[in-house]
């Protein structure tokens, strides 16, 4: 079973202080109320992909902006938005930190610095006027010479070597041209909620005819139809179209199914990207009907094995913990290990600490079943 990431201490990150988790499984379901910091958790574990490179960071505190219409915040404004509100709204000073085992290496991570105006030089206000100026801004005469800017310092620690390095993000500068490492420290993939909604999730799937045969056995569920999955070209436009083949209907585009096909797609391409690293799921029940889940779910775990991916589940649906307690069988399994924890997070307000409480899969099913235990706190 993949365990790349063994434990995980998040010090400071948005809304979470000093939650701990000693250990952390092949499979890790993530329950807890609203607000209490299951998507934060998912993100945090983002920062380990490439905890060296600012780019990284950046690419973290602008995910949340991916479904936003009209614009929304700018770069400097999601980055912001990764520190923890103190309950000082004078104090300057800002700070990001986590640490984790990865594969056997003990990672540090901390990003801190303070915000301060600056002032911006006429060539770079032309520059930014035409380019990273926010829209609500645009056509309301020259930038403003002032500015807010973030300046600080990053500070990594992998294994015996350490890495120091001095960052500066203002309110217009721009993400475009950093530098996107080629080679990953962790290969992780993270699916939002909604992410099955934007398409472009074939390419993975039919590089492995296998997995490809696989997929489809599991779309069969919805329907039995179903045959191949197909790229083709549209012949008008020269771009490519994710179809399906049907029995009956012949070749239908993607595009014409249910959001239930397409989630499961979407969760099939995530585990093919993700080979040898770590698979994030936030909300997996989005879109799916609880009739299914324990075949859905019982092709995740088996997927995840067999292509060596550890997955982390965020879930507000009992039921889709019940029915992935439900596919490890331990009412007819002798006790042996144990591959599925479930990790409740609650966050105390009072004390500006939130805390983790990590159960085998075995102990929340067994105790689900006699004593109606409420996994969600």
């Amino acid at each position: 079973m993949a365990i790349h990431i063994e434990n995980l201490q998040i010090e400071q990150f948005r809304g979470i202080q000093q939650l701990s988790v000693p250990r952390l499984n092949h499979i890790n379901l993530i329950a807890g109320d609203n607000n209490c910091g299951k998507t934060s958790f998912l993100e945090a574990l983002l920062l380990l992909q490439n905890p060296e490179q600012f780019t990284n960071t950046l690419q973290v505190a602008r995910m949340r902006d991916r479904f936003t219409m009209f614009g929304g915040a700018t770069t400097y404004e999601n980055l912001l938005a990764l520190f923890p509100r103190s309950a000082n709204i004078e104090e300057t000073v800002r700070m990001i930190s986590l640490r984790a085992c990865c594969n056997g290496e003990n990672i540090a991570y901390s990003l801190q610095g303070k915000i301060r105006t600056i002032m911006l030089d006429t060539e770079e206000q032309k520059t930014l006027f035409h380019s990273s100026m926010p829209s609500a801004y645009r056509g309301k005469g020259p930038v403003p010479t002032e500015c807010q800017e973030f300046q600080g310092e990053m500070m990594v620690y992998m294994g015996k070597n350490q890495e120091r390095k001095k960052v500066s993000f203002h309110e217009y500068s721009s993400v475009s041209g950093r530098g996107i490492a080629n080679n990953r420290f962790l290969n992780m993939i993270y699916l939002a909620p909604c992410d099955h909604l934007q398409g472009r999730i074939f390419n993975p799937i039919l590089k492995n005819e296998a997995y490809k045969n696989l997929c489809v056995s599991i779309l069969q569920l919805f329907d039995p139809g179903i045959t191949d999955l197909l790229l083709l070209k549209n012949e008008r436009t020269n771009f490519p179209v994710e179809c399906v083949k049907h029995k009956d209907l012949g070749i239908m585009s993607l595009a014409t199914y249910g959001d239930g096909i397409k989630k499961v797609l979407s969760i099939a391409s995530g585990i093919a990207q993700a080979v040898d690293g770590v698979l994030l799921i936030d909300e997996v029940e989005t879109a799916l009907h609880s009739r299914y889940y324990e075949d859905i779910f019982r092709f995740i775990a088996s997927a995840c094995r067999k292509f060596n991916v550890q997955v982390f589940i965020t879930s507000h649906s009992i039921e889709a913990i019940d029915a992935f307690l439900s596919i490890a069988e331990y009412d007819t399994r002798t006790e042996d290990e144990d591959h599925i924890s479930v990790i409740t997070l609650k966050k105390d307000l009072n004390l500006f600490r939130s805390y983790a409480r990590v159960l085998t899969g075995r102990h929340v099913f067994e105790n689900r079943e006699q004593f109606g235990f409420e996994v969600r706190l």
